[in-house]
Formats: structure tokens, C-alpha cells, sequence
């Protein structure tokens, strides 16, 4: 049985919450974002190890508000890059460091700002990587797409909104493909884990995300999350 692992993304800021704290310590029923998203992982029951990538700006920070919540859930810290894909490159180095099976391991990697991801979602990801090599967590879209002709701005296209879907995290892969995939040099068309592993060669598969697992970027989606999380 493939060892499972978790590296949890959360380098960011609270620029787009006009905010000085970093949105990953704000609070959300009463405990920083990151601590709830942390837990979500460590608590499930494919037990993966929880890498937890975080900006090294950060650490003191951090460090006090373990002490403050007296957070005691079990993870490793790695500091993070300039760049997302920078900063899930080194956990996925610090793993390759620190654990022989690595590449015959199945791990996920999520948003450190999507604190209601549900155990079934990350039940059902690390299950289907016996059978699949890398899986995208998607919602359907709700909304009706339009396609703007870079070339001629006022011109747009429609799509079929049922072949779109919105893509979130966790994504699940293998440990043998990401490890090949973060062998590439970085790419501004990577806008996440699995347009890394496409551009390797892989194919993605698409799973059934969920509508409460939102990411947290703006103030309205911290009152959102919090009438989801009393729901």
C-alpha cells in the first residue's frame, strides 16, 4: 500500500483582503484559516503526513498562534519560493529528502486558504490514485462562458458551460509523475499543479470537487465560509 502525504500551499498574503494579517491566520470560527485546513488533512483517514509550506516571513507569526490556539495537530514545516510552483517544489523536495518510498507515494496538494475541503473529497482522491496518476478536484459551472478574441477585444465567443468545469484543490498525484512533472523549469502557464504535470505529458483526470470548498481571497468568501461552517 502506497504511503499518502499532504503538502498544504500557504505563502500568502492579505493584499486582496485589503488586510495587514495574512489571510491564511485570519480567523474562522475562531481559529486561524490555516489551522482548520491542517486539520482537515491530518484528521482524515488515509492518514497522509501533512506537509505544510509556508513563507518563512511568516514563521514567528505562526509560531505564536500555535501557541496561542495551543495547536498541537501533527505536520512539518517547509519554507516556501518566490512562486507557488517554487514553493510546492520544495516540499516535494523535502520529501524526497526524508522519505525513501516518495516515488511510490500518492500525494495531495491543497490551498492552505480552502479550510472546508471534506473528508469524503480527500478519501475519495487519494483512493482513485491506485487506479489514475493524477486527479483534479471540479465543480461544474453554474454560470454561462464567454471566450474573449485576444485579437479583437469586443469580439467573444459562447461555450457549452457543460464541458467547463472550475477547477480547485486538492489535486492528487502520484509520487512518481509529480516528481517528474517539477523537473521542469517553471512556466507562466502554470497556474497549478496539474498544468505542471499536463505539460509533462500526463493526463488529468477530473473528480467531483464540492461547492463549500471555496478559497478564501476576498473578505466576502471569509462570510461566506463562516455561515458555510455553521451550516
Amino acid at each position: 500500500m502506497a504511503n499518502n502525504y499532504a503538502i498544504i500551499v500557504s505563502g500568502g498574503s492579505g493584499t486582496r483582503m485589503q488586510s495587514k494579517v495574512p489571510k491564511q491566520f485570519m480567523l474562522l470560527d475562531g481559529l486561524p484559516i490555516l489551522m482548520h485546513t491542517v486539520r482537515a488533512f491530518a484528521n482524515n483517514q488515509a492518514k497522509p503526513t501533512v506537509i505544510l509550506v509556508l513563507n518563512k516571513l511568516y514563521k514567528e507569526d505562526w509560531d505564536n498562534l500555535c501557541k496561542e490556539y495551543a495547536f498541537d495537530t501533527p505536520y512539518k514545516v517547509v519554507y516556501g519560493g518566490a512562486t507557488r510552483f517554487d514553493s510546492v517544489k520544495k516540499g516535494l523536495n523535502y520529501l524526497y529528502d526524508s522519505f525513501k518510498d516518495i516515488n511510490h507515494s500518492h500525494i495531495a496538494i491543497h490551498d492552505g486558504v480552502r479550510p472546508l475541503v471534506s473528508q469524503q473529497l480527500i478519501t475519495d482522491g487519494y483512493t482513485q490514485l491506485a487506479n489514475h496518476q493524477a486527479l483534479v478536484s471540479a465543480i461544474p459551472s453554474k454560470d454561462s462562458i464567454r471566450i474573449i478574441d485576444n485579437n479583437e477585444k469586443e469580439a467573444s465567443t459562447a461555450v457549452d458551460r457543460s464541458t467547463v468545469f472550475l477547477v480547485q484543490t486538492p489535486q492528487f498525484f502520484s509520487g512518481e509523475v509529480l516528481l517528474k512533472a517539477y523537473e521542469q523549469e517553471y512556466n507562466e502557464r502554470f497556474t497549478d499543479d496539474a498544468s505542471v504535470v499536463e505539460n509533462a505529458g500526463y493526463p488529468i483526470r477530473v473528480i467531483p470537487g464540492d461547492h463549500r470548498n471555496i478559497k478564501i481571497t476576498f473578505s466576502e468568501d471569509l462570510l461566506l465560509a463562516e455561515a458555510l461552517i455553521r451550516s
